[in-house]
């Protein structure tokens, strides 16, 4: 791990408390799922513009769970494929950090599924104050997680699992961060923002 990323992370570890894949595959769909808006949760006084998304399908391979997440916008159904590594440890013990091994690198992959994916990021970049024509692209984006939790991530189990994403890490320019909460029991993923000033490159990193 680099010293800009350890330097980054306890600025706003604390902060964030306190305010090769095998093809054999097992999946599970909630069909009877209702999608719910985006936004339906945000609370303007607060500022940042997080979003729910429900999930709609899980499949599990032996390495990672793919989750496909939706939601709607302006009465359009939005999503996205999101893949997490399944080898994801604790990332926080007694109240610190648990050196480098919170971190696991290529751990959470985003995809596009199509025009919901695009309507998504044209949501998100309404929502940031950056709107693009764009969709999302068609590249596969994986990032650095580090696991913001007391216990390693077991997506088999009901649990709510809390991780920090970084996209970018090479670039100044396009580097950002995101929170990415994924709620096992309720089957529910949230997308939390980092800082206002990743806004416009995490908007221009899902459109490139």
């Amino acid at each position: 791990m680099t010293i800009h990323l350890k330097t980054i992370l306890l600025m706003g570890l604390f902060c964030f408390l306190f305010g090769c894949k095998n093809t054999d595959k097992t999946q599970q769909t909630n069909a009877q799922v209702k999608l719910e808006n985006i936004t339906a949760r945000l609370d303007p006084e607060e500022g940042w513009r997080d979003i729910f998304l429900k999930i709609t399908s899980d499949t599990k391979t032996d390495s990672s769970h793919i989750y496909i997440a939706k939601g709607l916008y302006s009465n359009k159904t939005v999503g996205l494929q999101i893949e997490v590594s399944s080898k994801i440890g604790a990332g926080i013990i007694n109240g610190g950090l648990e050196g480098d091994s919170g971190f696991v690198s290529n751990a959470v992959q985003l995809t596009s599924i199509g025009q919901e994916s695009d309507e998504l990021v044209k949501a998100l970049a309404e929502l940031y104050g950056f709107p693009t024509n764009k969709g999302f692209t068609k590249e596969t984006i994986s990032t650095t997680a580090f696991s913001l939790n007391e216990t390693p991530v077991n997506l088999d189990k009901n649990g709510y699992y809390k991780l920090k994403l970084f996209f970018e890490e090479d670039d100044e320019n396009l580097y950002s961060e995101l929170y990415l909460n994924i709620n096992t029991e309720e089957k529910e993923i949230e997308i939390h923002e980092k800082d206002e000033e990743y806004r416009e490159p995490i908007i221009t990193v899902w459109t490139k």
